[in-house]
């Protein structure tokens, strides 16, 4: 444990004890309890169980912290500092758990609105109070003026709400001690003085037309707001202000009482809490949210013929600074990159943010001299391409940026920051440090493939998915030898979804490996009902490059065939070069499942030396060309081309692989394919897809 770390609260009855008695000690210390001691930490100690209990459980949160925030009230524990005493207290005593921190803060917020509405009920019934008493002492008879004038002093004097009197211009009658108290002013010097002197500039307008309609009549209400007043030194103070006028024994008005209760120090917490929820905690931009808020707000108030460009970038390759020198160096880095997008835009009329991770934006109202979309790209990528200095070590960065340029008049919040988005998707699907700007043109099928990436978790639950069977035969005698197991997605509104997109899809929408256990378990399960009704034949599971690097592959795997009696020598695992290639855990995995029977096969081979390679250090026993390779040759238009001449010479140097191509659509490409060498074929020319329940009836035919 480092220093500075949270240390854990000693055994449960002395710590609660103990918290108790300290809570106690220090209300004390700001405002007076009219109980004993005793019976003061016995009611600290029951809403400290209550607050304990609310941070497991988050439904009680805003019901614990209400009911704490209105007990401290009703135990009198209303002093200037009492509330900032007890949400100290509680977070001294609290925080030890780190992984309740938000649970927590959502406690001490609800304590402190359920403490300040409380307080205010219990200010506005004391206002109401003496609001009678002030009336009813005007309009006693001369034999109670004495009594009700003793009275009237006695809550005047007494009471913690400051309360002045004020004539009809505002001047100065009379001033309690507490009114002093809160705005540090003696009574003699508020003698010179109009009620007005003291409400702050940016609200005095405000307060002397609610005065003068309350005066004339026009407001029949008292006045009950929270404004700014301002000290005698100069300070503002936040204020809960409860004005009503005092009317003589005809009924006309004689004067204002204006009851003040001090609320700077909830104010300051609330803001804080605001701007917490407002902005990024690492770099202190503005989050998501309030920049969306942001750019609502100048779509609204900028000129309509105003032109925007909104760029969103996410930083490439961060997760190797985060794993290779570690989370601190990586928040250095955010810090850095965050501090020079202000910077590069100082002169702009614009507005940077930090939308989460290692993505950010920067909103730009485009003037005559502001950069052009390439110019201002290759200035962001410049300026992140200046080293971080980092224990002696320089860091840099670049970032992929998606950009959309609207005209205020034509632009809407949500379309923009949708725009951008995908704008930085194509980006990053282009490589490192590349940029691109939102094509409308393709803004319809992007929507729909965000959409069906949205609800493609849905359908996976609700069985709107089904596997198909793509047979793939021998070349040479044209026997049927696997079935290729695919997806095929039935979406209703957007139609068929077929293998590939559907796999493309799947990484969008973060269920590949979802998708992945479903496909193998269906698909064993059909293979072992029709090997038991005497149909042998293997089946093939392609997998994409995130499932075939998962490291729970073969346990996924090992789960599957556990619950058959089927051999395993009837599954074969088609594997992902890319995956293989570059993760040394994939290729353990592809060793140990074939340890145990199950076949192994390689897809998208291109031939170069390093695939070479792994056809001798892995057991695989064919390999499927990549579809760009198998189009060059498909469109090839003769037989002698370099392309088709290269694939004939590869033959020889896989080692007895099989070689295996898709998507043959007519008898010329697969005598193509023959002469070539391959071995198995598949594609339209061979058959499409097969349903489940298809399958026997074409197994019989075959």
């Amino acid at each position: 444990m480092s220093e500075g770390d949270p240390v854990g609260p000693p055994p449960e009855s002395e710590w609660r004890a103990d918290v108790a008695r300290r809570w106690t000690a220090e209300l004390r210390a700001t405002s007076y309890l009219p109980f004993a001691p005793e019976e003061v930490e016995a009611s600290l100690a029951e809403l400290l169980d209550m607050v304990v209990l609310a941070l497991g459980d988050s439904s009680r949160a805003v019901e614990t912290g209400r009911a704490v925030g209105a007990r401290l009230v009703e135990i009198r524990a209303t002093g200037e500092e009492s509330l900032s005493v007890t949400l100290r207290v509680l977070q001294d005593a609290l925080l030890s758990d780190t992984t309740k921190v938000d649970a927590l803060l959502s406690v001490l917020t609800e304590i402190a609105a359920g403490y300040a509405a409380a307080d205010r009920e219990s200010t506005f019934a004391q206002q109401e109070t003496l609001n009678k008493a002030l009336l009813t002492s005007k309009l006693e008879t001369d034999r109670e003026l004495k009594a009700s004038e003793a009275r009237f002093s006695e809550v005047f004097t007494s009471t913690p709400i400051g309360v002045a009197i004020s004539d009809l211009e505002g001047r100065f009658v009379q001033v309690n001690p507490a009114f002093e108290q809160v705005l540090g002013y003696q009574a003699d010097d508020l003698v010179p003085m109009t009620i007005d002197r003291l409400f702050h500039p940016d609200d005095a307008e405000y307060l002397r037309a609610s005065y003068r309609e309350l005066i004339d009549g026009a407001n029949s209400k008292r006045i009950s707001d929270r404004k700014r007043l301002v000290r005698a030194d100069g300070q503002a103070a936040w204020c809960y202000l409860g004005v009503s006028v005092l009317r003589g024994a005809d009924g006309a008005p004689s004067g204002v009482v204006t009851m003040v209760e001090d609320i700077t120090e909830l104010h300051l917490l609330q803001d804080r809490f605001q701007h917490q929820a407002l902005h990024d905690a690492l770099t202190g931009l503005p989050n998501r949210g309030f920049f969306h808020t942001r750019l609502e707000a100048a779509l609204v108030n900028l000129p309509r013929d105003a032109r925007l460009s909104l760029y969103q970038l996410a930083l490439d390759g961060f997760e190797l600074i985060n794993d290779g020198l570690g989370y601190p160096v990586g928040d250095q880095l955010i810090r850095t990159v965050a501090r020079r997008l202000e910077n590069l835009v100082e002169d702009e009329e614009a507005l940077v943010a930090r939308f989460g991770g290692t993505e950010f934006a920067l909103l730009v109202w485009e003037q005559a001299e502001t950069p052009t979309v390439p110019v201002m790209t290759q200035l962001i990528n410049e300026m992140l391409a200046e080293p971080v200095y980092v224990a002696g070590r320089g860091i840099a960065a670049s970032a992929s940026i998606g950009v959309v340029q609207r005209v205020v008049e034509d632009a809407d919040a949500a379309n923009m920051l949708w725009a951008a988005d995908v704008a930085l998707r194509r980006a990053e699907a282009a490589g490192k440090r590349q940029w691109a700007l939102f094509d409308p043109d393709l803004a319809p099928e992007e929507r729909e493939e965000s959409q069906l990436a949205a609800i493609m978790p849905g359908g996976l639950e609700m069985g709107e998915f089904d596997v198909v069977y793509r047979p793939q035969v021998m070349i040479s005698g044209g026997e049927l030898c696997t079935l290729e197991a695919e997806f095929r997605w039935d979406t209703g509104d957007f139609g068929v979804i077929e293998h590939a997109d559907c796999l493309r899809l799947a990484e969008r929408s973060g269920v590949t490996l979802s998708m992945r256990d479903w496909m193998l378990q269906t698909a064993w399960q059909h293979l072992e009902e029709w090997h038991e009704a005497g149909h042998q034949v293997r089946l093939s599971v392609s997998l994409s490059p995130d499932q075939g690097r998962d490291p729970d592959l073969a346990a996924v795997v090992h789960r599957v065939l556990d619950a058959s009696e089927l051999d395993p020598c009837w599954l074969r695992l088609c594997m992902p070069i890319a995956a293989i290639s570059e993760n040394e855990e994939a290729r353990d995995n592809l060793r140990h499942l074939n340890s145990r029977g199950v076949k192994a096969s390689l897809h998208d081979f291109t031939g170069s030396p390093g695939e070479l390679r792994l056809l001798r250090e892995l057991p695989v026993d064919s390999v499927r060309l990549s579809r760009d390779l198998i189009r060059l040759v498909h469109e090839a238009e003769r037989p002698d081309v370099p392309e088709i001449q290269a694939l004939r010479s590869l033959i020889p140097l896989m080692n007895g692989v099989w070689l295996c191509v898709d998507d043959v659509k007519t008898q010329e490409q697969l005598a193509l394919w023959r002469e070539i060498g391959c071995s198995v074929a598949a594609g339209p020319h061979l058959g499409e897809p097969l349903l489940s329940f298809d399958v026997p009836d074409s197994l019989i035919r075959t």
